[in-house]
């Protein structure tokens, strides 16, 4: 044989030959064994996997038998053979070559041949079980399930938040579903169960907990699409609201109560000779007065938060005096009109605009109040302003079709109110300036973001002005924050009684 041919030869056949021949070590560490479903149209197939070398590997056997395919084992060769219509499939024990229809092809991870059983990993479905019958299948990278031929998973969305005295998990899918709720209360759990099976979530647990919720995540191992929230004993009561359909489930996680007991008065004692003195009457209790105007419940947004800090003083900064001001403001709503008060964050949360307005679209709420602090860059000015969005925001835009109709697209939300908004901003400019005269509370009106999606009165009030040292210092002082909560209130009242409760 010539030298060149040789040399050609070799070249040829020594990559198949590397490649054919990857012998995996010996020693095989193993993880602890997960199940992962396989969708197909008209059955689920849960295949118990194996983590081994930290290559999860599925057993062949099982895949096969699934798909009605013939194949062959051939234990002396360690050989394991799959036949289609005018097609096969070669597997060698420890090679992670495979041939496919005489061509071959290398997975990541050898195929394994352990106590009996065919084992490969999930490459193979694509590169060879796709080939071999046509038929795709398709898996997120780092999901735990697999989508087979036609099936077409419902997209899911989850998203959990504080609001006040409950934890709201909000739940969006595509298309309708159903959902059935069941409460362990001695194992502090709800488990939340699909109707549909074929359920891809865009993340498989909610990175969120707080003194209701411990844990959030979404499990379909046994076949049934379903979500955990492990939660604290703090939990009185769980409800669920639908809206769109049955493409929005919310789940609200209701603290329990806190049960106060008022100390019975110290006895008086008798002087001996004395009649007993008569009962002290009971001081009367402090009660929140029935609600009977149109402001049912108030979302106030504390702007900022998380990393976005807004502006700063010398002492604090914006996104922390926002959320002083708005418990404060809450507070003095609760006492003097009776009504709920859902903060969009209690906590140093980051929250994006759209998230902000959700909250008070969620809870249907009647009027909406984000806080903000002013930054000018005249040290003399006090920048105090009440905003509402501005009349042509966004109007170049076309309008949402009917399947984002819940969502209330954020250039339409704001349409439907905008006269209320600018209402309730006259009135808040009004006691505003009065209580706190030369600060000026002008309404103006500009794209402002956060008030752009709420389908209700909404507006935002810009406080004082952090460059001014009389401002900034004011912003810091309980008793200017006790009265600017005691004007907004009075401004909601006046609004409130030239808009009674529906009868």
């Amino acid at each position: 044989m010539p030298g060149s041919l040789k040399r050609t030869s070799w070249m040829i056949v020594l990559p198949m030959a590397i490649a054919a021949v990857i012998i995996f070590p010996a020693v095989l560490l193993r993880a602890a064994d997960t199940d992962l479903p396989v969708y197909f149209e008209d059955s689920v197939l849960i295949l118990k996997t194996q983590t081994i070398n930290r290559v999860q590997y599925l057993p062949l056997a099982d895949l096969v038998k699934q798909l009605n395919l013939p194949f062959t084992n051939d234990a002396t060769q360690e050989v394991f053979t799959i036949r289609g219509t005018n097609s096969q499939i070669v597997l060698t024990r420890n090679s992670a070559a495979i041939s496919v229809n005489n061509q071959l092809s290398l997975l990541p991870s050898p195929v394994l041949h352990d106590n009996g059983v065919w084992l490969v990993p999930p490459e193979f479905l694509q590169q060879g079980l796709t080939r071999l019958t046509g038929m795709e299948f398709r898996r997120r990278s780092g999901a735990p399930r697999v989508f087979a031929g036609a099936v077409k998973p419902i997209d899911l969305a989850m998203n959990a938040q504080n609001q006040g005295t409950l934890t709201r998990l909000t739940l969006r899918t595509g298309v309708p579903v159903t959902v059935d709720v069941k409460r362990d209360v001695a194992q502090h759990r709800t488990t939340l169960i699909f109707g549909s099976k074929a359920i891809d979530p865009a993340r498989e647990s909610v990175d969120y907990k707080d003194r209701l919720v411990g844990s959030i995540s979404f499990n379909d191992s046994d076949g049934t699409a379903k979500i955990t929230v492990e939660t604290t004993d703090e939990v009185g009561d769980v409800r669920t609201l639908t809206a769109d359909e049955n493409r929005v489930h919310f789940i609200d996680f209701l603290r329990k109560p806190e049960v106060t007991e008022t100390p019975a008065p110290p006895a008086v004692p008798v002087a001996a000779g004395n009649a007993a003195p008569a009962d002290i009457p009971a001081r009367p209790a402090t009660t929140i007065p029935a609600n009977t105007s149109g402001i049912r419940v108030v979302v106030i947004d504390p702007g900022h938060g998380g990393i976005d800090t807004g502006t700063s003083t010398m002492n604090a900064l914006e996104k922390d005096l926002t959320l002083a001001m708005a418990r404060r403001l809450r507070s003095t709503l609760q006492v003097r009109l009776g009504t709920t008060v859902i903060l969009t964050r209690d906590s140093d949360a980051a929250l994006t605009s759209e998230a902000r307005s959700s909250v008070a679209n969620n809870n249907q709420a009647n009027l909406f109040v984000s806080l903000h602090i002013g930054n000018s860059p005249n040290k003399s000015d006090f920048s105090s302003s009440v905003y509402i969005i501005q009349d042509n925001f966004a109007a170049s835009l076309a309008p949402a079709g009917p399947a984002q109709r819940l969502f209330q697209p954020w250039y339409l939300g704001y349409r439907n109110n905008r006269a209320s908004s600018a209402e309730i901003a006259g009135f808040l400019s009004e006691e505003l300036s009065n209580a706190f005269p030369g600060w000026n509370f002008p309404v103006r009106t500009g794209p402002v973001g956060v008030l752009a999606s709420a389908t209700m009165p909404s507006v935002l009030i810009e406080v004082g002005n952090v460059n001014n040292p009389a401002s900034a210092a004011a912003l810091l002082d309980s008793t200017f924050q006790s009265k600017l909560a005691a004007s907004v209130t009075a401004a909601i009242e006046r609004f409130a009684a030239v808009h009674p409760v529906a009868k």
